[in-house]
């Protein structure tokens, strides 16, 4: 407040310069001092203010803060919720190890005896090979010699539900170009294996497909069949069936590339104790594995095509970006898994966040149940359900939100704002990866009991065998029909016994 002092006014006072009442002092100075201390006092009143702004900041930090607290309280609570039970720490420290001034060497002591699988003192069939016609290294002509003795190759297998040893007597025969002696194997033999082809495949059944490790399949055939064999055995099994069918899985990502709709998707897997990742790219009809250390987007696009045409269906991972595909669809389950699950992370004061994420999983579950309910159907009922979804969509990229969760989600509908609906103009397209994370389950159960490959070899084996293995099972093949087909047939005829026929 401002005091101004004028001492020419009607009402004059004669004793303005020395007013009795303020102890002789003059009104003006009295005025002067008013004015004085009426600017101390808005100088204070400004500093208030000043501090009650700086106070307002930091509550609104602290109530941000806490807010990331409860969220970060809520999260880990549903993390520890998804374990089987608590991890219980040991109560004594690990004991160091004794000095040991000379190591011991790694291996059986000198002397050990080896293994060896003993051969059979007797069998229950006699086969009768003839010598060949053509040699199968030069082609050329092969000259039968009945006139020495012949060679027996003695073979176990398990046929039939029936542990049984043949015996293949073969004539013997030698080219007339290259003068290589020369066989060829009888009906069910694998030329100088002690271990049959329906033994090989029951074992590589049980260890692919059911997802036994090494050492069990060894102990569930030694106490079922009575043939014994090593977990090294069963890792030479693995590799010839293996070698034999990379054609055929060349042959599957061939054919996928041709396919107008392609499911992908990807999981963890552990190659030498190092982070890798085991890829699927399929449909209903054919299935293809890849198992590499890396989780780039050129491992799909090295199995598809730079140009491949088709839709891919996948969930919202940035590596399938770089697909310049004909269309694209993700996955409403992944949006729908992922609302429900931030939806308890968030505090109870997000309101605005908690109803966008029931939005979104109402919407998601929209999408599903319309695709199974109208793909195969016309009606304007389909229209205006169809013409709902793509609105609501719309409305979701706009709702207001109020927490950092709600946000990120918000953002990934928006940069797949074209990828979300594309089931709605293809009735082949499938709103959901479900194909996909269900086709990953058997990679993930063999993930579980071994722990991983110690080889990028033996990963890249994983892959092949996976490969054929559930492209014969989505062709309605028996696997272990299948897999005695590979291992005691020609490549040739192995493919079209894993092909359904039309």
């Amino acid at each position: 407040m401002l005091f101004v002092f004028y001492p020419h006014h009607q009402y004059g006072c004669p004793n303005v310069d020395h007013c009795p009442h303020l102890g002789g002092a003059a009104l003006g100075s009295l005025v002067f001092e008013a004015n004085g201390q009426s600017e101390w006092t808005d100088s204070l009143l400004r500093q208030i203010d000043g501090l009650r702004e700086a106070d307002a900041a930091k509550s609104q930090k602290i109530q941000d803060l806490e807010r990331k607290v409860d969220e970060l309280q809520l999260e880990l609570k549903a993390e520890r919720q998804k374990q089987f039970k608590a991890k219980k720490e040991t109560a004594a420290e690990e004991a160091e190890p004794a000095a040991n001034p000379k190591a011991k060497k790694p291996g059986a002591p000198v002397g050990h005896p080896g293994w060896f699988r003993p051969r059979p003192d007797h069998f229950d069939r006699l086969i009768l090979v003839p010598a060949p016609c053509d040699c199968p290294f030069c082609k050329a002509r092969v000259k039968a010699r009945p006139d020495l003795a012949p060679y027996d190759h003695i073979q176990e297998d398990w046929i039939d539900g029936q542990y049984r040893v043949t015996c293949y007597r073969h004539e013997e025969g030698r080219c007339t170009r290259c003068r290589r002696w020369v066989r060829q194997p009888g009906p069910g033999e694998l030329l100088r294996a002690m271990i049959g082809p329906e033994a090989r495949a029951a074992s590589l059944y049980l260890r692919f497909d059911i997802g036994m490790t090494c050492r069990k399949v060894t102990r569930a055939f030694a106490g079922l069949t009575n043939m014994a064999f090593t977990p090294a055995s069963l890792l030479g099994f693995e590799k010839q069936a293996a070698e034999l069918a990379k054609p055929l899985a060349a042959d599957v990502a061939k054919k996928l590339r041709a396919c107008e709709n392609t499911h992908a998707d990807e999981t963890y897997w552990r190659i030498g104790g190092e982070s890798g990742y085991g890829w699927f790219h399929g449909n209903e009809h054919l299935a293809h594995f890849r198992i590499v250390p890396t989780r780039s987007g050129k491992v799909s696009r090295a199995i598809l095509g730079e140009d491949y045409q088709g839709n891919l269906t996948t969930d919202c991972y940035a590596g399938y970006d770089a697909h310049k595909t004909k269309s694209k669809q993700k996955c409403l389950a992944h949006v729908k898994r992922t609302a429900e699950q931030w939806y308890g992370r968030v505090p109870e004061e997000a309101r605005a966040s908690r109803i966008f994420f029931k939005s979104v999983e109402r919407w998601a579950k929209s999408g599903c149940r319309w695709h199974r309910k109208w793909k195969t159907r016309s009606g304007p009922e389909k229209d205006k359900q169809a013409s709902w979804l793509r609105k609501e969509l719309d409305r979701l990229e706009q709702m207001p939100v109020d927490s950092q969760r709600a946000e990120r989600l918000q953002k990934r509908l928006r940069r797949y704002h074209n990828e979300w609906l594309t089931f709605l103009t293809d009735p082949n397209v499938s709103p959901t990866n479900n194909l996909a994370e269900q086709a990953l389950r058997s990679l993930v159960i063999l993930r579980k009991v071994s722990f991983g490959s110690r080889t990028r070899a033996g990963a890249k084996r994983m892959g092949t065998l996976m490969t054929v293995i559930e492209t014969a099972k989505r062709q309605g093949k028996s696997v272990l029909k299948f897999l005695g087909a590979l291992l005691s047939l020609p490549a040739n005829r192995a493919m079209r016994a894993l092909y359904a026929r039309p």
